[in-house]
Order: structure tokens, then C-alpha cells, then sequence
């Protein structure tokens, strides 16, 4: 038999015995752990303008954004975001917005998501004109949708601009990049871009 003490710190010691036992029967390891915490991280974009034009960028969605508006060659502008509640139904969209190119060139929409499930993901999508409309269902999109491990490039070129987004190391965020520049001379993807989003 064993006897239960009874002095003011007994209760605390007792629940804190009993945690201790249920996290250890649990299975639970710190890589478990970790595992769950990146799967919630939110998704950071920087837009790297390495073009010769200017460019503007808007954002749609963010929770906090460095800039936007017009940038010039060599200029970035990046935005984070996490939609904790999946507030966009059938779309992944951490952060999401729009770049405006010099006329004719079509408008480009872009977003970028870390699900509860499955890799990160970002790509962009053409609008079907110049400015944008803010319908997902009436874009084009260019890009792969499916998710991107560490170090997943996708480009798009048209033979006058080149388009890419890759994938970057885990920091506060899932990380993305996305560049313009100029044209590499070999055409990837189409231009019209093909396909509703």
C-alpha cells in the first residue's frame, strides 16, 4: 500500500506525474512533433522583377506585404500570408495577387499555399486580358498546380519574357520566389496559356 500526501503541492505533482505518463505512452517523438508544425507553416512570395520593364504587383491576399506597386528592373516586392481556415474553397491561396505587364502583354495572376496535406504549392496563370478580373475560373493557367519539393523550379517563357517559381528552404514560411526576366530564346509553355484555373 501506498500513501498519498496531502501537502499544497501534491495535486500539481500528481497531474503533472500523469501528463508525463500519457505523452510517453502517446508515441509522440519531437520529429513528430516538427512534422505537424512545418505542415502549418504560412507561405512567403517575393516577386523579383530581373526584367528590363517596370512591372506592377498587387496583392490580393497577404496577412503582411514589404511593397507594391510599380517595380523596376532589379526591384522585389514579397508577401506572407497563412489561411488558417481554408477561407478559399477549392483553392490554395496563402497569398495570392496580380502583375500587370507593359501593354499587350497580358495580365498574370499568381498564388502560393502550404495545405494541412500534401508539398506546397505555387504557380501563376494568365488572365484573358490586359487588367485583371479577379476570376479564378476564367484564367489560364501556365504552371504546374501540383505541389513543389525544396529546390522545384517551374518556368514558363513566351520569347519575350521569361516566367519562373521555385521553391526555396523552409524559413518562418514555406518560401517561393518568383522571377521575371528576360526571354531565354527557347519558348516553354504556351500563350496563350491553356486550360480554366
Amino acid at each position: 500500500m501506498f500513501s498519498v500526501s496531502r501537502g499544497p503541492g501534491s495535486t500539481l505533482a500528481a497531474f503533472l506525474a500523469l501528463t508525463a505518463v500519457i505523452a510517453g505512452a502517446s508515441g509522440c517523438s519531437s520529429t513528430d512533433a516538427e512534422s505537424r508544425q512545418a505542415a502549418t507553416l504560412g507561405t512567403r512570395l517575393c516577386v523579383l522583377n530581373s526584367w528590363t520593364e517596370k512591372v506592377s504587383v498587387v496583392y490580393t491576399k497577404k496577412d503582411t506585404s514589404t511593397r507594391e506597386g510599380l517595380l523596376g528592373p532589379n526591384e522585389q516586392s514579397c508577401a506572407e500570408g497563412t489561411d488558417t481556415w481554408g477561407t478559399d474553397v477549392g483553392a490554395l491561396n496563402d497569398v495570392g495577387g496580380y502583375i500587370r505587364f507593359p501593354e499587350p502583354a497580358r495580365a498574370l495572376a499568381f498564388t502560393a499555399g502550404n495545405p494541412f496535406i500534401g508539398l506546397p504549392e505555387a504557380y501563376f496563370a494568365q488572365y484573358p486580358g490586359i487588367d485583371p478580373d479577379k476570376s479564378w475560373p476564367s484564367k489560364r493557367i501556365c504552371t504546374s498546380k501540383d505541389g513543389m519539393k525544396v529546390g522545384d523550379t517551374n518556368y514558363w517563357d513566351n520569347g519575350a519574357v521569361r516566367i519562373s517559381i521555385k521553391r526555396l528552404r523552409d524559413d518562418q514560411w514555406k518560401e517561393f520566389v518568383l522571377i521575371i526576366e528576360p526571354s531565354q530564346g527557347q519558348r516553354v509553355g504556351n500563350d496563350p496559356c491553356l486550360g480554366g484555373g
